[in-house]
């Protein structure tokens, strides 16, 4: 084979394969899947009457204190249903980089008496923001359920949420009775006739 020509194909070659590299960076191979994005919530009971995002608010609320100033708040998220008679349901959700203080006092001090976890459950109406791996985290529940507190074994990050109900509502009123009649259960308000022998 000529040399001249043996140069000419290795040159073509070699153009080849660099314009193949330069388009496999530039075009995404069919085999690679964009990360899935999460869907919208899907609410059990349908979606909460109102949604509160103000984040200091709802640490106050979780953790009956204020954030301090090494507290910083990433995430915060309020759930309530509401019906003519109030509260009937809530749930909230925060990420949060602890300060050694507050992972003192949640953790260390366990300010609400929770208990070690192995793992922590999905919660299905949980933000889409709050994701974790559960295997990176030290948990800790109330033991009736509720909140859970969720520790990262690598930083600072503090993943919490709590749920529970409204009020109870009470049993209704009693219809008021009507004037001199006796009520079941009571002591007459006259003394009993008295017999003669």
């Amino acid at each position: 084979m000529n040399p001249s020509r043996k140069f000419a194909l290795a040159a073509i070659v070699v153009i080849a394969a660099v314009a193949c590299l330069a388009l496999s960076r530039w075009i995404p191979l069919a085999d690679t899947v964009a990360p899935e994005k999460p869907g919208p919530i899907a609410w059990q009971q349908g979606a909460p009457t109102d949604t509160v995002t103000d984040s200091e608010e709802i640490f106050k609320r979780a953790f009956w204190r204020r954030p301090g100033n090494d507290d910083h708040i990433q995430h915060a998220e309020r759930h309530e249903w509401r019906d003519a008679a109030g509260l009937e349901r809530w749930q909230w959700f925060l990420v949060v980089s602890a300060s050694p203080e507050l992972i003192k006092y949640l953790r260390d001090d366990n300010a609400f008496g929770l208990v070690q976890a192995s793992t922590a459950p999905v919660v299905s109406e949980a933000p889409n923001w709050f994701r974790f791996k559960s295997e990176d985290f030290t948990v800790m529940r109330a033991s009736h359920g509720g909140m859970r507190l969720m520790f990262s074994k690598s930083d600072n990050t503090l993943y919490a949420t709590d749920s529970g109900r409204g009020f109870t509502k009470g049993a209704p009123e009693p219809l008021p009775t009507a004037q001199g009649a006796q009520t079941p259960g009571r002591i007459p308000s006259s003394p009993p006739p008295k017999l003669k022998p």
